[in-house]
């Protein structure tokens, strides 16, 4: 009599690893199966572009003065009010200088390239920012300033102040 190749293939299975083998491969199967799906499915909505976070840009520096004695140029300036005290306290000031030789001077429609110059911590008991440096001849010195937050938060430049000597 011929055997059942179905048979066959049942009894080399329990001869392998029984039917406790086989109900731990189907529940692993199973268990890859639903992580699978968990991962692929588990979409939390409609995709949109990130939305940056909001900030309340510092104010702007305005009434920039330059006086000079001798060749020691002074920039001086209010410090803006601010009403975030708490978590986002203005910090400090940028001070950005462009230095363009005055034989250089002729094109109105250049753009003017300003340096970082300085990093001035704001003192709570001044009213007043002020810069100074030394200057060199022969040149028209632009200033820009700024003011950041202890976030690091920077406000716009204000408008240049220019002086040529």
């Amino acid at each position: 009599m011929m055997s059942n190749p179905k048979n066959q293939t049942v009894h080399r299975f329990y001869r392998i690893g029984g039917v406790k083998n086989y109900y731990v491969f189907c529940t692993a199967m199973l268990a890859a199966l639903l992580m699978v799906s968990l991962i692929l499915f588990s979409a939390c909505g409609k995709k949109a572009p990130p939305i940056p976070p909001t900030y309340v840009a510092p104010p702007v520096v305005n009434g920039l003065q330059i006086m000079l004695k001798d060749d020691i140029m002074t920039l001086q300036w209010p410090v803006p009010e601010w009403e975030e005290k708490d978590e986002n306290a203005l910090a400090g000031f940028f001070v950005y200088r462009s230095q363009i030789a005055l034989s250089d001077t002729g094109c109105e429609d250049c753009p003017v390239r300003f340096k970082k110059a300085a990093d001035i911590r704001i003192d709570n008991n001044k009213s007043n920012g002020s810069y100074a440096e030394s200057l060199e001849k022969g040149f028209r010195y632009s200033f820009k300033v700024s003011v950041y937050t202890d976030n690091g938060y920077e406000g716009e430049k204000s408008d240049a102040a220019t002086v040529d000597y």
